[in-house]
């Protein structure tokens, strides 16, 4: 299936952690009109989809680990 270049999103780190900042937020009720439920799914997303964009990474031809 090809892919379109066009619809790809970068994870950062910094994009993981804000969200289990939020998560952690909404979680000790520290902003009540957030969804724990919501807040973790979306947590969880992000790593999984920042998993796998490394993945990717490391299965392209001439990858080369950094050091």
């Amino acid at each position: 299936m090809p892919i379109d270049d066009a619809l790809h999103v970068e994870i950062t780190d910094a994009d993981v952690r804000a969200a289990k900042k939020d998560w952690i937020a909404a979680r000790d009720g520290v902003d009540p009109d957030r969804d724990v439920e919501r807040a973790l799914w979306y947590y969880k997303r992000l790593i999984s989809t920042q998993a796998q964009q490394i993945a990717d990474e490391v299965r392209k031809p001439g990858y080369r680990r950094h050091s």
